[in-house]
């Protein structure tokens, strides 16, 4: 029995998905998990709303035209109703190869990835020769900890269509967290040869640039990054890293300027960019930002540590020491928070606490023992304690 509402509803919804390059049958899901929102997402959900309405078995997946419906819910992000569609479509209809694609693509939306895997694996049995298949199969395999798994697969799409963009893309993420840099590079080479726009293909170039020690290069492309999306708050992190690493302090500080800029609460960044004003000289300016950053957290042993650091330069022993003091109780394991406590207490002439300190250092860091000997103050404690160690055992 037809159903002239159902049926103009479900045409209407197929062409939207067409429109928006999502799909009426096999979905297209776009990258990073995007979805249609505002006036398009409200115009599907009406739509959804209105075929529920019409026939009871399209939101029941009681209908070959149901996958229309669980693709419209899918567009606008209504993934546990997609899913419940396309698990009972795969049920009636094991030999749909599209059911079994979106069913495998809604379990990746909801982070079930060995799910998503058997899903993929089954429509891979329907078309071997279906190059998305495998990429949202690598991905899955790489949620679920499978990079090499998921290398394969990445593989197998780009043979299949060696124009494959976020293949490429994503094979080159995957390398990158494996330490294969010189294949990552590779990889993002081609993904930049397809689309030269690509702001974080840059990045993570960058970074394997950084890490193969060529950090000309990385800042190169975390330059061509910014070029391309100066919002790339992770861009201007990273080459504000690597000039104050390369000792450009000033060009640190206007790039974890602007990153902070982009993401005021990253804590890491203001306390970086409180580095490169301690490395400028600059330390009214450091214990402002370590004062910010403590602000967002508290109990962030390596800030309050750093503004122990400033309040020495100023001749503010006191309160170096109670920061040091304080990233000791943030951090119990934090060795360099006890080294400096100890410079301090040498400093004063209160041995016992010295010798306490330094020994808690040593004890985390055994390192630092040699660091102390070479300090005029911590080797005349040592030397002192050596000394009454030798009395003791005579």
């Amino acid at each position: 029995m037809t159903n002239p509402v159902a049926d103009n509803l479900l045409g209407r919804l197929a062409g939207l998905l067409e429109w928006h390059g999502l799909g009426s049958a096999v979905l297209t899901p776009r990258p990073r998990g995007g979805r249609l929102h505002g006036e398009d997402a409200a115009e599907v959900a009406v739509l959804l709303d209105q075929l529920a309405a019409a026939d009871a078995g399209l939101p029941a997946g009681r209908s070959p035209r149901s996958l229309i419906f669980g693709n419209g819910c899918f567009a606008i992000g209504r993934y546990p109703e997609a899913l419940a569609v396309f698990q009972s479509l795969a049920g009636a209809r094991p030999g749909d190869f599209a059911v079994h694609f979106n069913l495998g693509v809604t379990y990746l939306r909801r982070r079930r990835p060995d799910e998503a895997v058997r899903a993929l694996t089954a429509a891979l049995e329907l078309d071997t020769f279906y190059a998305p298949a495998y990429y949202q199969r690598g991905n899955a395999k790489d949620d679920r900890g499978d990079p090499n798994g998921a290398l394969d697969d990445y593989a197998t799409a780009i043979n299949l269509d060696p124009e494959f963009l976020q293949a490429h893309y994503n094979r080159g993420i995957v390398l990158n967290n494996l330490g294969r840099y010189a294949e990552a590079i590779a990889a993002f080479d081609q993904a930049l040869a397809l689309r030269p726009d690509i702001s974080n293909a840059y990045l993570n170039r960058g970074v394997a640039q950084d890490e193969l020690g060529d950090p000309a290069a990385a800042i190169a492309d975390y330059d061509r990054a910014l070029r391309y999306n100066p919002d790339n708050a992770d861009a201007r992190f990273n080459k504000a890293r690597i000039c104050y690493r390369l000792g450009r302090y000033r060009e640190a500080v206007a790039d974890y300027t602007a990153a902070i800029d982009l993401r005021p609460d990253d804590v890491e960044a203001v306390n970086n960019r409180g580095l490169a004003y301690d490395a400028l000289g600059q330390y009214a300016k450091a214990i402002a930002d370590y004062d910010a950053a403590l602000q967002r957290r508290p109990d962030f042993a390596e800030v309050l540590s750093n503004r122990g650091a400033a309040q020495e330069s100023l001749g503010n022993s006191d309160a170096a020491l109670a920061d040091y003091l304080a990233a000791q109780q943030a951090l119990p394991e934090f060795a360099a928070a006890y080294y400096n406590a100890a410079r301090l207490y040498a400093a004063r002439g209160d041995i016992g606490e010295c010798a306490q300190q330094l020994a808690a250092a040593v004890r985390l860091q055994p390192a630092l023992y040699a660091e102390a000997e070479s300090d005029e103050l911590l080797g005349w404690v040592l030397d002192l304690s050596r000394l009454k160690e030798n009395r003791r055992n005579t």
